[in-house]
Parts: C-alpha cells; sequence; structure tokens
C-alpha cells in the first residue's frame, strides 16, 4: 500500500494525571511507543479534556488563559518535535463574550494552529456547569487530507456527520466516555465502539477516537476507555484474530495508543459499492 493511497492514524489513550506536565510525559512516551514502532501518523489525536475537566478549568477563573497558552506552547513543541500533526483533545475556553466552550484544536506538525472546533452538543453536566454549545463545523486540511472534528456527544447527531462526511478522508473525535457504575464500563466501551463502527459504515469514512482510560474520575462517574479506530472498508473473514483492521481498539483500563493505516483507494472502492446498491446516495 502506497503512502500516497492511504492515511495513518493515532489515537492516544492517556490516564489524566494532577497537572499538566505529567500529561505531557505521557504524551511522550506514547509518541516514542509509536516511533519505535516505525510508524509515522498523518494525524494523533487525544482524548477529551485531556488536560482536565471543564469543573477543574472554570475554578482556574483568570489563571486559564495562561494555562491554556502553556498547554499549546507545549503542543507546539511536541508536534514540531515529532513532525505530527495533532488534535490536542480538548481544552475548555472562554470566548469573548466570557462564554466558556469546548474546544479542540488541530496543530500542524510546524507547531502552528490550523483552527478550533467547538463541542456543538454539550452533555448534560457540561450544561449545568454552563458550558454553551458551539455553531460551526468546519473542515481543515493537514498535509495531502481533509479532516473534521466532532467531540464525544457529538457523534450521536446525524445531521452534524452528514455535513461534513463527504467533504473529508477521516473524522477525529476526542471523547470521554462515562457512565454512572463501575460494572458498566464494559457496556460503555462497547456502545462507544459500536457508534463509531457502525458510523463508519453508514458514511464510509475512517474514524479515529481517542477516549480516556478507564477510571473514577469524580465520585461514581467512571470514564471507559473506548479508544478505537474504524475503517469501514475492512472486509470482514469467518476469523478476524486480533490483527482486524475494521476496528482496532485499545485495552480498557490502562494509557495506550491504537494505530492504523488505512488504504484511501479500498475506501472509494467501498464507497462506489454502496451507492451502486443503493446503501449511499
Amino acid at each position: 500500500m502506497s503512502k500516497e493511497n492511504s492515511v495513518t492514524l493515532a489515537a492516544l489513550q492517556i490516564e489524566p494525571a494532577p497537572n499538566p506536565t505529567d500529561t505531557f510525559l505521557q504524551i511522550k512516551e506514547s509518541l516514542n511507543q509509536i516511533q519505535s514502532q516505525n510508524e509515522t501518523p498523518d494525524c494523533v489525536v487525544l482524548p477529551e479534556y485531556a488536560f482536565g475537566t471543564f469543573r477543574e478549568w472554570a475554578a482556574t477563573k483568570h489563571e486559564s488563559d495562561q494555562l491554556t497558552k502553556r498547554i499549546h506552547a507545549s503542543i507546539s513543541h511536541l508536534t514540531q518535535e515529532y513532525k505530527i500533526p495533532m488534535i490536542a483533545g480538548t481544552i475548555p475556553s472562554q470566548t469573548e463574550k466570557h462564554k466558556w466552550r469546548n474546544r479542540s484544536y488541530l496543530f500542524s506538525s510546524r507547531g502552528e494552529i490550523l483552527g478550533s472546533y467547538d463541542k456543538r452538543h454539550p452533555f448534560r453536566a457540561e450544561k449545568h456547569l454552563g458550558l454553551e454549545a458551539g455553531t460551526q463545523t468546519p473542515t481543515f486540511k493537514i498535509r495531502d487530507f481533509r479532516v473534521a472534528i466532532l467531540i464525544c456527544s457529538d457523534l450521536w447527531f446525524h445531521d452534524l456527520v452528514s455535513q461534513v462526511a463527504s467533504k473529508v478522508d477521516f473524522l477525529a473525535i476526542p471523547t470521554m466516555t462515562t457512565v454512572l457504575d463501575s460494572e458498566q464500563i464494559q457496556y460503555g466501551q462497547w456502545a462507544w465502539q459500536s457508534l463509531i463502527a457502525v458510523r463508519a459504515k453508514e458514511y464510509t469514512i475512517p474514524i479515529v477516537s481517542a477516549d480516556q482510560a478507564s477510571r473514577e474520575y469524580a465520585p461514581g462517574v467512571f470514564t471507559c476507555g473506548g479508544s478505537c479506530i474504524a475503517d469501514p472498508s475492512y472486509r470482514f473473514r469467518n476469523n478476524e484474530g486480533p490483527s482486524s483492521q475494521a476496528l482496532k481498539i485499545a485495552p480498557t483500563n490502562t494509557a495506550a495508543v491504537v494505530v492504523s493505516r488505512i488504504s484511501l483507494e479500498s475506501i472509494r472502492e467501498y464507497k462506489t459499492y454502496r451507492q451502486e446498491v443503493g446503501l449511499l446516495e
């Protein structure tokens, strides 16, 4: 498979640390692991709230702008050091009207911010804390590919996916899946990964989702560790085995790296097939 006809995607599943410095050390370890495997991703995706939850950011008040600048500088340094574009999870950010939004930034391999996306459908807990919904779903170009970002619960809304699926080569989904009982962690993981697989198939588009490793992040609230990458063109066989490219998944309860190289030619062939049989307009 030639590089020109493929896209290599990576999801970093991390365990958020008490401070951003420890989080960045964990990210560096993951990027070193990718390098050791002789992989060069066209895009790396971090989880939603990779550098702290909205409640934690809101508590910083006037210090949040300085914290954002420090995190941006560190991400810029990493993308230049490893020469890899990165979607930096999400960082709670304030608008000019001092409203909070859950924002994802796209960095080039030269450390530049290429743009940002604000979560369109905040989850119930985010709304209760005063998070404002975004209003636009832009697309971005990195290297030779076009990408759109949706954040976690946005993927449940068909209209958001349909707006961009035909315009991009892949979707990137920073997420933080949560359940309200530790016994539901596996259910939460499966539910999220099933949604990723179905959306990828119905829109014939690769999807990379980076989640937080499973843990109790608040009293009675647990993350699920659902990081995965879906290749909709994969042709299933009778015996799948661990090397299946259809849905590459991360271990649930640990920091991990998921990397997948996807044939764009196969994606185009599969899209043509679905159009011919009447399953895609």
